[in-house]
């Protein structure tokens, strides 16, 4: 879908509304809050650029979970997992709904006939190169809203130190076991 623009935001998302609003005696809004109504707003402009698409029964959380891990090639649904914020039976049940519309299929591992890998149809070749496009374009119209000197590179930087930091943070206090570590 070339040059779209995003949809104008539903009346309960209008800025600093809602969950976006400080609360009473506060000065400023909790990061948490502008970053959840981000990613609500991008899920529903990508959900619907996706239904005006040719990739029927395709969804943000396919593209997050499966789709995007196997671009390199073939994998094992066990290292999907293991890179994946979701459980093995969300994935399991994700990879059993790509391989029935037609976007993966499953082939014997070569290396150990008792596994079997995951690989892109050219079905899935094209909505994951759909999907990259659509991320671009999303974050293209998004950089159009925004004042002219905004960098949003570094915005993605800092957002990208920032779950690095507390990744390694938790895996520090795991290791010496903490209390209270997210």
């Amino acid at each position: 879908m070339m040059g779209r623009m995003p949809s104008p935001p539903p009346e309960s998302a209008a800025p600093l509304g809602g969950s976006c609003a400080p609360a009473l005696g506060e000065s400023r809004v909790p990061l948490v809050a502008l970053l959840g109504r981000l990613e609500a707003a991008f899920v529903a402009e990508f959900d619907a650029r996706l239904r005006d698409s040719d990739f029927d029964g395709l969804s943000l959380a396919h593209s997050r979970n499966v789709l995007r891990h196997l671009g390199a090639g073939p994998r094992r649904a066990s290292q999907i997992v293991a890179v994946s914020d979701v459980s093995k039976q969300a994935i399991s049940q994700q990879i059993a709904h790509l391989e029935r519309r037609g976007y993966l299929r499953t082939e014997p591992d070569p290396n150990d006939s008792r596994a079997r890998t995951l690989q892109l149809t050219d079905k899935g070749r094209d909505a994951q190169a759909y999907v990259k496009d659509s991320f671009v374009r999303i974050e293209q119209d998004w950089a159009r809203l925004l004042p002219a000197d905004t960098d949003l590179a570094a915005l993605r930087a800092a957002l990208a130190a920032l779950v690095g930091a507390l990744q390694q943070a938790a895996a520090a206090c795991r290791d010496n076991d903490c209390e209270g570590a997210s």
